[in-house]
């Protein structure tokens, strides 16, 4: 009868046991489930800029932001190079604008002149050759009975000669007005050639500008494309703002944003 007894209590005992460790087991894994649900995964991002000023940094420690929103724009820079951009643009058309065109000098005839010189020859021939016909005219042969007898031909032969020295003196002026036209002309040549040398010297003095000022204009747009904004490309929270560094021309910064999930 004992014997039996110390089985029962023996069997109870291992029963127990048994319902204890099950319970346990179920504690357990719910305890695990319950961890699994609340733990969430923490990402990082970090963005280095180059700022002109600390204004160009559009975002703060503890913001949160969206994909896309803005995080930096050197927007007081870009305003100074646009502003530049067009001084270049103006200036660069100012300097383009042609050259006042160079006329050549025209090449002159002489008309005029050569026509008073020919008209003045003319005369000094007709004159010329009455005065070596009117010697025919003489019936003397003496000069002295020339002036008593023939008088009137000797005063006629007295103003061809007068006329004689008149038209000489006009072709005199003619040959005159002629070579002053003509070194008139030289001198218009030379002038020209003086004004060649300087239109020469502004083409060079124009080429030199538009060169450097498109030269200018290059740089400013090669400035400008690297002036882009930079957005943020997770949605999340601005963790830190760390200033890198600094010197005369720009500020090196660095933003930390927390992102959490991936997003």
């Amino acid at each position: 009868m004992k014997i039996y007894k110390l089985l029962g209590y023996l069997l109870l005992g291992i029963g127990a046991y048994a319902f204890l460790n099950a319970n346990n087991t179920d504690l357990q894994a719910n305890s695990t489930v319950t961890q699994e649900q609340t733990t969430y995964q923490r990402n990082r991002h970090t963005i280095t800029l180059v700022l002109s000023q600390l204004s160009d940094l559009k975002v703060k420690e503890g913001q949160r932001i969206n994909v896309g929103d803005i995080i930096s724009d050197r927007t007081t820079e870009r305003t100074k190079l646009q502003a530049k951009k067009q001084r270049l643009e103006a200036s660069l058309t100012r300097v383009r604008l042609p050259l006042r065109e160079l006329k050549p000098v025209p090449e002159p005839k002489f008309q005029t002149e050569l026509a008073a010189l020919k008209q003045a020859q003319f005369q000094l021939d007709s004159i010329v050759q009455q005065i070596d016909n009117y010697g025919q005219k003489f019936y003397h042969k003496d000069p002295w009975h020339i002036q008593v007898l023939e008088s009137d031909k000797v005063q006629r032969l007295a103003e061809l000669k007068r006329q004689e020295l008149a038209a000489s003196i006009n072709v005199e002026r003619a040959i005159a007005a002629l070579d002053e036209a003509k070194l008139n002309y030289q001198k218009q040549q030379y002038e020209h050639s003086l004004k060649v040398s300087d239109y020469q010297t502004l083409m060079q003095r124009q080429q030199t500008q538009i060169t450097s000022l498109q030269s200018q204009l290059d740089k400013v747009d090669e400035e400008l494309e690297q002036l882009t904004s930079v957005y943020s490309p997770y949605q999340g929270k601005v963790r830190r703002v760390k200033i890198l560094g600094q010197n005369e021309q720009s500020i090196t910064a660095e933003v930390t944003l927390d992102i959490r999930d991936g997003q």
